[in-house]
């Protein structure tokens, strides 16, 4: 149940953001699209390598102590997969919001409303995702001091 109210707080707050943008009148939800794909794929790089490094750590303690971490690579596999789901999301709600064809069908305030939110909301997910793979690294390395 703590991932569903992760879940609607984050959306709560990416709408929260998007609907202050658009009632500011402010241009960085049009900035922050234009830059969301190049942003998300270059953390997604410094992911992998943090969390290959997580898995040689893993594999190192593994061998001392038999244990087998399944639901840490497990947890490591399914990070890895929704970060390739926000990149898509990403991708494919930038491309609703620049659309000429919906901006005629829909209201434009609206349209731009809903794809922010979802745009923030996988920067914000993301955000999640990195202070995981953090905590991960430096409980590691103080598993590494104690033994």
């Amino acid at each position: 149940m703590n991932n569903f109210y992760k879940i609607v707080t984050f959306i709560s707050i990416s709408v929260f953001f998007a609907f202050v943008t658009m009632k500011l009148e402010s241009t960085f939800a049009d900035k922050f699209a234009e830059n969301i794909l190049a942003l998300l794929t270059t953390l997604f790089a410094i992911n992998i390598a943090s969390s290959t490094l997580i898995a040689g750590k893993l594999r190192e303690i593994q061998e001392k102590t038999n244990f087998e971490f399944k639901k840490t690579k497990k947890s490591l596999k399914s990070s890895f997969y929704e970060q390739i789901i926000f990149i898509g999301l990403a991708f494919i709600f930038g491309l609703i919001r620049e659309s000429k064809f919906l901006e005629n069908i829909f209201n434009n305030d609206y349209l731009h409303l809903v794809c922010n939110s979802v745009l923030f909301y996988t920067f914000i997910s993301y955000l999640d995702i990195i202070r995981d793979i953090g905590k991960s690294l430096f409980d590691l390395l103080e598993f590494d001091d104690k033994n």
